[in-house]
């Protein structure tokens, strides 16, 4: 009621009322007597008793009026309110609104489902509505005691539902749904409003973050590199545990600890600066030894990065042992010598080259037949800037035929200028060199020099040629004697006397 309405009530209210008393203690002072009532016969009091009564019937009714025009209001408003939440409901995605009743009977029903959970679980929301067992019948197996123990906690103490809960839906697909409801009575029901909404896709992302993180302790905890992580004032947050079975301390000792007692106390100072140009620089590396508890030192090569743990700027140091590596280093060093060794000792001219034909490397044989002194001077050249020019097409074509049949040639005997203007004779082998795929990439050549023997033999030949005629030529004067000896046996003969010789031409070609 309007505060000026009702002051206008109140105020004729008080008129009539405070007139009606006035003529009252008139008439009372008029009457018989005290206790004499009479006066309140007159028409007078009687039309004031009545005027006030309409007043103030008409002063309720008008108030009844304002309060019914607000009630309904208000209903209106209520009314609009919840046709805006419920077409929020149908319309936010992945999030589902309802109202779900239990009843004395032990059964449930939905009062309220919005569009939502058709578009998340694929489910017919009236046949929901008509059913809640759909719902609950669809719910994890494993899950199934976190729903009941969340409505057991509704039951006795009408406490919150905050949880979150694996559904299959209509295909079959695990979804997670975040269910929030608040529980209340009405009447005789046992009635909660609330949200469900899907988090499958925030679950995903969060299942694959836990699992990277997995992933990358696993390689924190079984790598072999020391990994050491500490805050920006060098103090140890995390070591893994390499750093634990080589150096020698505990998990508690290393809690107490920081990156600089790591280290030799002589060589602390230098990994203060480390520390230091990491305030700023994104990374640096660190050639500094780390020391056992014991006091030993193992060798090692750090690479030190600027990065975040558990949110918080942190320094992380990944370090190699380089002891082995330098063992095995040395040990190719040492290899790698001999081979050379070996390769320089042999007669045997050793090259090898890439793929288009330039040379790679090669033994002192070689560089020594090619007329140079150190390796350096034939590295890069090809066989035009260290053979005849004119052979030059020669050699590369043979080169090319290995590579692209991706087979060795053996013991082919090629011709070449000699630096005094003869011709010698070398007997090659070309074999491909192969990557890890097997494609020929390069070619390994062996040569010798073979004009000597080449010269030898032709001299062989020759002295085999001479001494052929020589044989035929005697065996053509032997072959004359005999004739000559088997004619005078055949003179004896017709002589009558005895054969002087004896013949024979049988052996003879």
């Amino acid at each position: 009621m309007p505060r000026n309405v009702s002051t206008s009530l109140k105020t004729a209210f008080g008129t009539t009322l405070a007139a009606c008393l006035v003529s009252s203690v008139h008439a009372a002072e008029q009457g018989s007597g005290v206790g004499d009532f009479s006066y309140l016969k007159s028409d007078e009091v009687i039309i004031t008793l009545l005027a006030s009564t309409v007043v103030l019937l008409a002063g309720v009714l008008f108030r009844l009026r304002q309060m019914r025009i607000k009630l309904e209001e208000k209903t209106v408003s209520l009314e609009k309110s919840e046709r805006h939440i419920r077409l929020m409901g149908d319309n936010l995605p992945n999030v589902t609104i309802f109202q779900l009743a239990y009843a004395a009977d032990g059964t449930f029903r939905f009062t309220y489902l919005s569009k939502g959970y058709e578009r998340a679980l694929g489910f017919d929301r009236d046949q929901a509505m008509q059913d809640a067992q759909i719902a609950y019948d669809h719910v994890y197996e494993t899950d199934i005691p976190l729903l009941k123990e969340a409505f057991q906690k509704s039951t006795e103490k009408l406490e919150p539902v905050d949880m979150e809960l694996r559904i299959l839906d209509l295909a079959g697909r695990l979804k997670w749904l975040r269910i929030s409801a608040v529980p209340h009575h009405d009447k005789g029901l046992l009635v909660w409003d609330g949200f469900m909404q899907d988090i499958s896709t925030n679950k995903s992302a969060e299942e694959a973050l836990l699992e990277e993180n997995r992933n990358f302790q696993n390689l924190f905890d079984t790598i072999e590199d020391f990994l050491v992580v500490c805050d920006m004032n060098g103090a140890l947050i995390h070591t893994n545990p390499t750093v634990i079975n080589r150096l020698g301390y505990s998990t508690n000792e290393l809690a107490d600890m920081s990156i600089f007692e790591l280290y030799p106390e002589e060589s602390r100072d230098e990994i203060y600066q480390v520390i230091a140009r990491m305030q700023k620089e994104a990374a640096t590396t660190c050639g500094l030894p780390l020391q056992m508890k014991s006091g030993s030192l193992i060798l090692v090569d750090t690479n030190v990065f600027q990065g975040t743990w558990k949110n918080k700027k942190a320094i992380f140091g990944v370090a190699r042992d380089i002891a082995n590596r330098q063992r095995i280093e040395s040990a190719l060093r040492e290899s790698q010598k001999m081979l050379q060794l070996i390769m320089d000792t042999i007669p045997l001219a050793v090259f090898w080259k890439d793929k288009d034909s330039v040379y790679l490397g090669g033994n002192k044989a070689f560089i020594r037949e090619c007329g140079f002194e150190t390796l350096d001077q034939i590295v890069g050249k090809t066989p035009y800037d260290l053979i005849d020019p004119a052979q030059a097409p020669h050699i590369i074509a043979n080169d090319q035929q290995v590579i692209a049949n991706n087979h060795p040639v053996f013991n082919y005997t090629d011709s070449h200028t000699r630096p005094d203007g003869s011709i010698g004779w070398r007997e090659i082998s070309k074999i491909p060199l192969r990557n890890d795929a097997g494609q020929a990439v390069g070619v390994l050549g062996v040569w010798r020099d073979v004009t000597e023997q080449n010269r030898a033999e032709e001299r062989l030949k020759r002295t085999l040629e001479d001494m052929e005629r020589f044989n035929q030529l005697m065996r053509g004067r032997e072959r004359r004697t005999l004739e000559l000896k088997a004619e005078i046996n055949t003179l004896l003969g017709e002589l009558g006397k005895t054969q002087k010789y004896r013949t024979t031409t049988e052996n003879l070609p």
